[in-house]
């Protein structure tokens, strides 16, 4: 059997998060004023094999764990030219679509596993070697998940359909032109976000290299002085709806609504931050309750109230946020006082936006929800 354990896990994990934070904070804006000479094609194709194995972050999932994962993923990108500021205040990253076939290691309780999402790559450096981060997330498709009959132990996944998140620390040498070659260290990560149980969560940490093929008529990065955005406070109001469910497996589902009132500072053209509030009305409260503590449900339970803090990495139109927070109300004390979000945003217009989120508590998912939010 191979296992990995988890403290091992989050050594490697805080090991991604670091990296991210210093691809952000480490790209001096003053120096977009220098004369561009060099000239980069502007798309690419990728071929990548990953191999690895499934994380036992929990003592259960040890029961579908057998042997090595192996991974083939698929790339296409485009390299951004600086066209808009983000792009050069993220140093010209790439953004694209991948797609993955995984053999999961155990044919008989997991069978393969699939993956398609878009992404984007940001370079650390420019030197010969190029270290880079490639993080996205979209849709994960797992061929055999949980059935009470016929594969009772794999507790690990409950839906064929999953949330996808893919983060990968690399390094590329160029081999000729235009081709280079890789190797890194990534993570794939499997959930539904607790809308169908059970939800352990898959977890696969696996080496890898790739080959790429860059092509199309090479082109200058823009390289214009960046006027930064006004270092001002904005107010954000959001609402959300999702589903889940809760033990034992095969239940009803659950409806979860939430609402959200933050404020926003921005930080230069590539990130912000601040606080907010957040009520949540989680209509499985009330049995949880009752189940955990014998006691009768009133008309409360369903609802907490929380303050967090967040952070936001703005691409654009698009913005990715990791928040934290702390229940000031909550009769449910089950999971505990502490909960964290990771949401993605679209903005539709300077006013409104579209929001897609996932509320953990640490790294136990507790639902998924999609929503709008509105900025004044």
């Amino acid at each position: 059997m191979i296992k990995i354990h988890h403290k091992y896990c989050l050594i490697v994990l805080f090991s991604f998060l670091f990296v991210k934070g210093f691809t952000q904070s480490d790209i001096d804006i003053s120096q977009k004023n220098e004369v561009p000479t060099k000239s980069y094609f502007p798309f690419g194709i990728k071929a990548t094999f990953h191999h690895g194995a499934i994380s036992s972050h929990r003592a259960e999932v040890n029961e579908i764990i057998e042997g090595h994962t192996q991974a083939y993923e698929l790339s296409f990108y485009k390299t951004t030219m600086g066209n808009k500021k983000w792009q050069q205040s993220y140093n010209y990253p790439k953004t694209g679509f991948s797609a993955l076939a995984m053999n999961l290691g155990n044919k008989k309780e997991l069978g393969m596993g699939f993956g398609i999402f878009p992404f984007i790559e940001l370079p650390i450096n420019q030197r010969k070697i190029n270290w880079r981060f490639k993080i996205g997330y979209g849709l994960g498709y797992i061929e055999k998940p949980f059935d009470r009959k016929t594969n009772y132990k794999n507790v690990a996944i409950g839906s064929n359909f999953n949330a996808l998140i893919y983060a990968n620390l690399l390094w590329e040498i160029k081999l000729a032109k235009a081709l280079n070659t890789s190797m890194g260290l990534s993570l794939i990560h499997f959930s539904n976000g607790s809308f169908e149980r059970p939800n352990l969560g898959i977890n696969i940490f696996s080496l890898n290299t790739g080959v790429t093929y860059s092509f199309g008529e090479k082109k200058v990065h823009v390289n214009n002085k960046i006027e930064e955005r006004p270092h001002k406070w904005s107010k954000k109001i959001t609402i959300g709806i999702g589903l889940k469910e809760i033990p034992p497996a095969d239940g009803k589902k659950y409806v979860v609504s939430t609402c959200s009132f933050n404020f926003m500072k921005t930080r230069a053209e590539k990130s912000s931050f601040g606080f907010g509030t957040d009520l949540f009305y989680n209509s499985s409260l009330s049995d949880l309750n009752t189940r955990d503590s014998a006691s009768t449900s009133n008309s409360f339970d369903n609802i907490r109230v929380g303050i967090a803090g967040m952070y936001s990495f703005d691409f654009g139109k698009v913005s990715v946020s990791v928040a934290m927070g702390g229940y000031l109300f909550s009769n449910y004390k089950g999971n505990g006082l502490i909960y964290n979000r990771l949401e993605t945003r679209y903005s539709v217009s300077d006013k409104l936006f579209l929001r897609f989120a996932m509320k953990t508590h640490i790294a136990v998912a507790d639902f998924l929800e999609c929503g709008v939010g509105y900025n004044f």
